[in-house]
């Protein structure tokens, strides 16, 4: 069976197609627009990503100097420790050295020790 539209009739769904294509055009030139507004955002949020980041650096920069500032105390109290040592093997030394000799130490300057291998 052959339908026969009128001129009229196909002029109506030209119309209607033509407005549906017009509306969906809007449509999507609409969600385009909002999308760009959005962009406006984009370095507002890099920014803030950026201040977090320098913040963690800033605390672990306080951390580390606080590490670092406990390490310097831990080794200056070391060398304290090697000169205290030290002093003590000298005064050692310098006892043996005036008993064997029948003296007394206060005349005695060490000026250099070293170790002889044998």
């Amino acid at each position: 069976m052959i339908v026969l539209e009128t001129l009229g009739q196909k002029m109506a769904d030209a119309g209607l197609n033509s407005l549906v294509c017009i509306g969906v055009v809007f449509c999507v030139l609409i969600f385009i627009s909002l999308i760009i507004s959005l962009f406006q955002l984009i370095p507002k949020a890099e920014n803030a990503i950026a201040r977090k980041k320098e913040a963690k650096k800033k605390e672990k920069a306080i951390g580390s100097d606080a590490v670092d500032n406990a390490v310097s105390q831990l080794e200056a109290k070391e060398e304290e420790l090697v000169l205290e040592d030290e002093f003590e093997l000298v005064a050692v030394i310098s006892a043996a050295i005036a008993a064997s000799a029948g003296t007394s130490a206060d005349g005695f300057v060490v000026r250099s020790i070293r170790k002889i291998r044998r």
